[in-house]
């Protein structure tokens, strides 16, 4: 299919467009809100990755030479080395700078990054506890995780194809298109598992191994249909120089193929769902340029231009070296570095690539005793990996003198507070609600529900009432004439969707309703589980004289900035009041009923922390409470906290609960056990 009938060995264009690949996807790690689509580089190198392994595979069984032996030690040797290094100098980084979780964590994705199934643990830890992106410093691991993937499995099915007679190109084509099938029909239903599944992307790495296969068998396609089109066009019989036809086609393809890279680069961003159809443009202009052979202007002239294809050449290592810089980067600084600090690491991790490229990539993986070097190699990279396992199981190493200096912010007896309170409670007093007369507390929620639950029952008369805790965390919830019926959208739910369904469901508590208070993130606002007031809705139709209260939701930290405020506390040395002094939710007042999920046709109490206890402008808010923060995560308030707050409201505020019609479901001392207040720190 290429355009150039001249067999090459080396393109120095194709290390061009590797250039592009990486210098996109560093300049978006540096500056997202710039280079908003810089992401789709790793597409690029998918569909580069595919055809320059793939002509190895097709040129070596075609002329019966394949070893499965020297294909994986030619793999080890260009993969290994760089990688090895990068492992250890993220370990050893890590060790000075991380907490206990965060070095177990980074174990794990050593360990992974080792075994090359990045792109399936990341996959797993994504969810409403996951950390920050930028808290992960081997991130970038998952597109290496496919790549190999794709590796251990392609060269066997296509040794078989060759063995069985099968055509190589036909078996390539089926498989693409039913990958390109899943990623199209995936990304509506599991954005995240499309992204990091294998068999969702693998038809970009196929798309160049396609690429391979017509440059190595059918060179003149192309030219051939390019003639034909020359012909039409002139409608008459004349002599056609085929090289000017060839040359013509090659550029058109060529600028084709930048003009969609362009686009895609200018158009495509973190909020549209990707891969999907969006992938099409990044992948399509790629094939188009590697297409279109070394003949083209845009190839020649532009593309293999000395400058991109030495960043082509340390393409590889400047891809492991950049992320892992600006991770910790945002780690230590507590938040996003500056400008000049991203631009100094941008120049760091290009030194740092030369280096590894010229120090130990070259070396390796062009001199001598392969076969020892390939043994070595192999046993570093199961070590390493083992220690990161170990690190992983040992909980990140808790002995270490950072973790000791984190442990003096939030010290160990706030946290056995916490801890103690949390195991305290029992949902409807750990007997059976059916069994019971009185009339029903029911607390429903999200992620919310646990901890506000424990704190609501230290508050509420439990001798009055029922506390009936629900959660519908991670619930596909629909409803049905006779029943409303909770899925759990993965196996980790299950805990919380069936006995939600059946509390939901049972009569004894819904009939005994005497309030529902819901505790959501962002109630009127978040557009996940939107059945929020339809449930309370389905609940009125056969109970209509309970209550209904909506908790507000108290200061927050922007999760794409801070992962926790534990973290930031440890990072600026601070108490949980640099926690407040970051927090950026709420911005204002705001109309609720102007907010998106507001529900108008329902009769609710709306429980305003914030104006109830302090200001919007953070006057008097208070931060801890017995030395628990308020918040750990960057919005998860903590039992202790909201006990706390919710007693200290009760002996402030009494006449505006009166008014809410919240006081007469809590005690009447609001400080039965003389906990200590809350704090503003």
């Amino acid at each position: 299919m290429s355009l150039n009938p001249i067999h090459a060995t080396y393109r120095p264009d194709i290390d061009g467009l590797r250039a592009l690949a990486v210098l996109s996807v560093v300049l978006f790690h540096g500056f997202p809100q710039v280079f908003k689509g810089g992401f789709i580089g790793v597409d690029v190198f998918f569909v580069l990755s595919g055809y320059l392994i793939g002509r190895i595979i097709f040129e070596k069984l075609h002329q019966k030479t394949f070893s499965f032996f020297d294909f994986y030690a030619r793999r080890i040797k260009r993969i290994f080395p760089a990688l090895l290094l990068v492992l250890v100098a993220v370990y050893i980084l890590g060790w000075f700078t991380l907490l206990a979780d965060e070095y177990g964590q980074l174990g794990q994705h050593i360990a992974a990054g080792a075994g090359f199934i990045s792109n399936f643990v990341l996959w797993g830890e994504s969810g409403y506890f996951d950390n920050s992106a930028h808290t992960k410093p081997l991130l970038h691991l998952w597109s290496l995780g496919i790549e190999e993937q794709f590796y251990i499995v392609w060269p066997l099915l296509l040794w078989l194809a060759s063995r069985l007679r099968f055509s190589l190109f036909v078996l390539t084509i089926i498989i693409a298109a039913l990958s390109i099938y899943l990623n199209i029909t995936g990304i509506k239903s599991d954005v995240v598992a499309t992204f990091y599944s294998p068999q969702t992307r693998i038809w970009e790495l196929l798309l160049g191994s396609g690429l391979a296969w017509c440059s190595l068998h059918k060179k003149d396609g192309l030219v051939d249909v390019a003639m034909f089109l020359e012909k039409w066009c002139r409608r008459e019989e004349t002599v056609v120089d085929q090289a000017r036809v060839r040359t013509r086609m090659a550029n058109a393809l060529s600028w084709l193929g930048l003009i969609l890279l362009l686009y895609g680069l200018i158009r495509i961003n973190r909020d549209l769902q990707f891969p999907g159809k969006w992938a099409l443009i990044p992948v399509l202009g790629t094939a188009l340029i590697v297409a279109a052979g070394p003949l083209a202007w845009l190839n020649t002239k532009i593309l293999s231009n000395k400058v991109l294809v030495w960043f082509g050449l340390i393409s590889y290592p400047l891809y492991l070296w950049h992320w892992p810089l600006f991770s910790f980067a945002w780690i230590v600084e507590a938040g996003p570095p500056s400008t000049s600090i991203r631009l100094g690491l941008i120049v760091l991790s290009i030194v740092l690539a030369w280096l590894t490229y010229r120090l130990i990539e070259r070396p390796i993986r062009f001199g001598a005793r392969g076969g020892l070097k390939v043994s070595l190699l192999s046993v570093l990279m199961v070590a390493v990996g083992g220690l990161g396992l170990v690190t992983f199981y040992e909980r990140g190493f808790p002995f270490r003198n950072n973790v000791k200096q984190a442990d003096a912010l939030y010290t160990l007896e706030a946290r056995n507070i916490e801890g103690h309170f949390l195991a305290s409670y029992k949902n409807y007093g750990g007997g059976d609600a059916s069994k019971s007369s009185k009339p029903v507390v029911l607390i429903v929620g999200d992620s919310y529900n646990v901890h506000w639950s424990v704190a609501l029952s230290s508050v509420i008369d439990v001798k009055q009432y029922d506390i009936v805790s629900v959660s519908y965390l991670g619930c596909k919830v629909s409803f049905a004439a006779e029943k409303m019926i909770a899925i759990a959208s993965e196996q980790k739910f299950e805990q919380y969707c069936k006995p939600f369904e059946l509390l939901i469901n049972n009569p004894n508590v819904i009939n005994r309703l005497a309030a529902v208070m819901l505790v959501s993130y962002r109630p009127f606002e978040y557009d996940v589980n939107q059945f929020r007031f339809e449930l309370i809705r389905e609940f009125k139709k056969k109970n209509s004289r309970f209550d209904v209260f909506v908790f507000g939701n108290y200061f927050q930290l922007d999760p794409e900035k801070y992962s926790s405020c534990e973290k930031l506390m440890y990072r600026t040395g601070r108490r949980a009041d640099v926690c407040m002094e970051r927090a950026d939710y709420p911005k204002r007042q705001t109309n609720l009923e102007s907010l998106p999920f507001y529900p108008r046709d329902l009769k609710l109490a709306y429980v305003d922390l914030i104006g109830l206890r302090c200001h919007e402008d953070k006057t008097n808010c208070p931060t801890q409470a017995q030395g628990v923060p308020f918040i750990s995560d960057s919005h998860h308030l903590n039992a202790t906290f909201i006990a706390a707050l919710l007693r200290d409201i009760q002996a402030n505020q009494a006449v505006k609960l009166e008014e809410l019609g919240l006081r007469k479901y809590m005690l009447s001392k609001p400080d039965p056990e003389g906990r200590e207040p809350i704090a503003t720190q």
